[in-house]
């Protein structure tokens, strides 16, 4: 694949804030001179994602990973370098220029940027169908605003589909454009048989069904739903199916999407709630009548990532939930969950044979409206869940209160595991308001949990692994990393003055400190502004971001040379030490007229002046660095 010059990468970099490409993943506020928002890589209830606009970074202490606009694309797709770069051109209008002057050609694009291609193609052919004048485009559009009772407008805006029981023209326009048979095999659209080596033989996964577009959280097109209508061949093996999904590909894992989340999450600062309904047409009726916030969980039921998802945008999830049994058991498996993540839950549970796309399309927004405001809170709605009876005998108390218990264990918080416990309590009649013998069982309940949970040994870590995490915060080769990274003029001195022997290379500090100064001496070095061509492990990466997204001010580093010169005294001295002590042995295991014994002598002496005296930064020469 043809490489993006390095004068596109810092013409993105010059005039694309790293604001601008984090904000529509995680929802920052504001902090000083800086942003905050949750992690994007791991599930915290306490944001330590930090944004840095004034240095084109961000920073997440929760996972470890740093880095610039390229490297958040990079981590947040599961894309390489180059494509980063070409997502950010696309979503961002800039031109990109490559090596050579050469586009990428058809056969050289990652086939995860092929399957979203084909993706975004088989869209517009279904919607297309779906607006034909073909015989059965116009069932379907019939079944569509007739049956479904949904309008055109609404067709167009979600680019619904159908997907005709013949489409080979569709493939043949695939063919033409040069897409490998690994994407139309991985696209998920298609089955290929392994032993024909023709694309152009495949067979079809979805004929005869209607069409609704996935869209990740960016509004690509990642995966379809198909509706089984009456034009669904009865030869087709998922005939029988009312709905069959594309299957796990490149572009789309389903525990990990919310459906309609793309759109959500552009209103939910007027609302600070996401609506959770079943399905993808209860979602979509649901925004017709103006519940802007609406997503649906893409699978069979919701999933700890889905949860997370959710959390980064906003606090408060209202679910809405089928009143029949499957959806009070659906509710109640998504209880501990929504605990576990933080977000406060509220639940309307409708009545049996209701959901939300039947009520509103029967013109029922008014009661719609009334239920919604009517939900339950999590204690609320868990205690009537669990305790069905009018008059419950105490033993049936007790066995909820223990089912309470679960679920409230979900949540770290303290203060919170107290709030539920209390509301539990009064709601089940068990104690008044200011008892406290509730929170006193529930403190038993987990002490019997914890004894029953077996131990789990700690694996075995390496000796670096040991040393990496032990108490020892910072090295010299760190040190000199971060005030050479801030005070670039240094890099000159230190590299002047330092042997690489002084370094310690077993650590990723000491690996990237070699590098850079063997860059400089080579007269290779081209400045901080192109440090990733020298990365050579996502190791490298996150430690090199992460100095330069430090403050050295704020960590009291106020004078860069004294900083440097006490670094390279103390790796000097060390180095002296270790030597000495490898030459007083070779000496000591010599004969006394060893012709070998004056030349070590020698070095014994040259390794004792360089501990006493120790070549450093003059401060004449490297006054006012950086």
């Amino acid at each position: 694949m043809p490489l993006v010059t390095r004068n596109s990468i810092e013409e993105i970099r010059r005039q694309l804030n790293i604001y601008d490409v984090v904000s529509p993943v995680v929802s920052l506020k504001r902090s000083g001179s800086n942003f905050v928002g949750l992690s994007p890589f791991t599930s915290e209830k306490t944001p330590s994602f930090f944004v840095l606009p004034d240095k084109n970074l961000f920073k997440c202490f929760s996972s470890g990973l740093a880095g610039d606009q390229f490297r958040f694309i990079e981590l947040t797709e599961k894309l390489t370098f180059n494509e980063a770069i070409e997502a950010i051109a696309i979503r961002h209008n800039f031109k990109l220029e490559y090596e050579g002057g050469a586009a990428p050609r058809a056969e050289s694009r990652s086939l995860r940027k092929e399957v979203l291609e084909i993706h975004e193609l088989a869209a517009d052919y279904y919607h297309r169908t779906f607006k034909s004048d073909h015989e059965e485009a116009r069932q379907i559009r019939q079944y569509w605003t007739e049956e479904r009772r949904f309008t055109t407008e609404l067709a167009d805006d979600f680019k619904i589909g159908y997907s005709p029981i013949k489409q080979k023209d569709f493939l043949d326009n695939l063919l033409k454009k040069g897409y490998s048979r690994d994407a139309l095999d991985k696209c998920g659209l298609f089955f290929l048989n392994p032993g024909k080596v023709n694309p152009a033989r495949c067979k079809f996964r979805f004929r005869g069904r209607l069409m609704i577009p996935i869209r990740d959280y960016q509004g690509q097109v990642i995966a379809f739903s198909a509706r089984q209508t009456k034009i669904t061949p009865t030869e087709d093996p998922s005939h029988k199916a009312k709905y069959i999904n594309s299957p796990q590909t490149p572009v789309f894992i389903k525990g990990n999407i919310v459906f309609g989340l793309e759109r959500a999450r552009r209103h939910i600062d007027e609302v600070k709630k996401f609506i959770l309904v079943e399905g993808q047409l209860d979602a979509m009726r649901c925004w017709e009548h103006g519940y802007k916030t609406v997503v649906a969980p893409q699978g069979t039921s919701i999933t700890n990532e889905q949860l997370r998802l959710l959390k980064r945008y906003a606090n408060r999830l209202d679910c809405v939930l089928d009143g029949d049994e499957a959806g009070q058991k659906a509710a109640l498996r998504l209880l501990p969950m929504t605990l576990a993540t933080g977000l406060e839950t509220r639940f309307l549970i409708l009545a049996p044979g209701e959901d939300p796309d039947t009520l509103l399309a029967a013109g029922k927004s008014e009661e719609f409206a009334r239920k919604m405001k009517s939900s339950l809170s999590e204690m609320s709605f868990a205690v009537s869940a669990l305790l069905p009876e009018e008059n419950p005998s105490p033993r049936q108390k007790a066995e909820a209160l223990e089912k309470v218990f679960d679920i409230v264990a979900q949540t770290d918080s303290e203060a919170a595991q107290q709030s539920y416990l209390m509301e539990a309590g009064k709601l089940l009649g068990l104690v008044d308001v200011d008892d406290r013998a509730v929170y006193q069982r529930f403190l038993q309940f987990k002490w019997r949990k914890k004894r029953m949970r077996t131990a789990t040994p700690l694996s075995e870590a390496s000796q670096e692994e040991k040393e990496k995490y032990s108490g020892r915060l910072t090295t010299c080769e760190y040190e000199l990393l971060l005030v050479a990274f801030h005070n670039q003029d240094l890099i000159q001195y230190i590299a002047e003055v330092i042997d690489s022997e002084w370094i310690d290379s077993k650590f990723i500090h000491g690996r990237l400190l070699s590098r850079i100064l063997a860059e400089y001496k080579e007269d290779l070095w081209e400045g901080i502004e192109k440090i990733d061509l020298l990365f050579e492990t996502e190791e490298e990466k996150n430690a090199t971001y992460s100095l330069l997204a430090l403050d050295p001010v704020e960590l009291g580093f106020e004078d860069p040379v004294d900083i440097a010169n006490r670094c390279l005294k103390s790796l000097a001295e060390k180095y002296a030490r270790q030597q000495s002590r490898k030459i007083a042995d070779q000496i000591a295991a010599l004969p006394t007229t060893s012709d070998e014994f004056p030349q070590l002598q020698g070095k014994l002496v040259e390794l004792r002046r360089l501990k006493n005296n120790p070549p450093l930064i003059s401060i004449s020469t490297a006054s006012n660095p950086g």
